[in-house]
């Protein structure tokens, strides 16, 4: 995917994650309800548009948040609907249940 594509894609999704995340939970959970898997701390949401100035590393070199107890909304939720899954190359969590969007995929990737 181009970079400005990319980067269009990320800021939408952004700004819909900060709507759902601060205005919209119940819609949110209903989402999430669909989501399966565990965080794998590769970062790469950390990392959408801008590098988040709270994300370090422990001793072993994996992510972690510095903020992680009092970290934001969008954070605490991320991925939120499948399309998250389209700003970011490896993240673990999946919407199995959900046609139309593949998980894991790479930017730009859909079903067949």
């Amino acid at each position: 995917m181009a970079d400005l594509t990319l980067m269009g894609l990320q800021m939408r999704g952004k700004v819909r994650r900060f709507l759902q995340a601060n205005f919209r939970l119940d819609e949110a959970q209903a989402a999430l309800a669909e989501r399966h898997g565990e965080c794998n701390r590769c970062g790469e949401c950390c990392r959408i548009l801008f590098r988040c100035p709270f994300l370090g590393a422990d001793a072993q070199g994996d992510h972690l948040c510095r903020i992680y107890h009092k970290r934001f909304g969008s954070c605490r939720l991320y991925p939120i609907q499948p399309r998250d899954l389209l700003e970011v190359e490896n993240c673990s969590y999946s919407f199995p249940n959900t046609c139309g969007t593949m998980s894991g995929t790479s930017p730009g990737t859909t079903a067949q």
